[in-house]
C-alpha cells in the first residue's frame, strides 16, 4: 500500500463515520489558530490502560487525517493544543504521528477532559 492510498482510505472512512470537531490552538477563549475537520473518537483499549502510560479510562484518542490540516500550523496538534468534540473542550495531552514509508499517514490525538 502507498501512503497516498492509506491516506485516501482513511479520508474516505472519516467522511462516511467521522465526526466534526474542531481543533484550537492558545487559551481556550482566545484561540491564536482553529481548524474544523472530521475525526474518529473512540476510548482507549483496556491494553493501552496501563501504569505509566499516562492514559486513563476517561481519555479519548482522535484520529485525523494529515490531508485535513491544510492550514494549521505546524505538522500536526500537540501539547497545549485543544479539541473541542460534541461542544466540549478536550486538552490535547499528545499527538502521535502514522508515517507508512516515511510519509504521516494518520495522526492520533490523546485528549483528556
Amino acid at each position: 500500500m502507498t501512503p497516498a492510498a492509506a491516506i485516501a482510505m482513511l479520508d474516505r472512512q472519516l467522511s462516511r463515520h467521522g465526526q466534526t470537531i474542531t481543533l484550537r490552538r492558545g487559551p481556550k477563549g482566545a484561540a491564536t489558530a482553529t481548524l474544523t475537520v472530521k475525526g474518529f473518537v473512540t476510548g482507549f483499549k483496556a491494553d493501552e490502560i496501563v501504569p505509566g502510560s499516562g492514559i486513563s479510562q476517561n481519555d479519548d484518542k482522535v484520529i485525523v487525517s494529515p490531508s485535513s490540516l491544510t492550514g494549521w500550523p505546524g505538522a500536526s496538534p500537540g501539547a497545549d493544543d485543544w479539541c473541542e468534540i460534541n461542544g466540549k473542550f478536550r486538552a490535547v495531552v499528545i499527538g502521535r504521528v502514522r508515517k507508512l514509508n516515511d510519509v504521516i499517514v494518520r495522526i492520533e490525538l490523546q485528549v483528556k477532559g
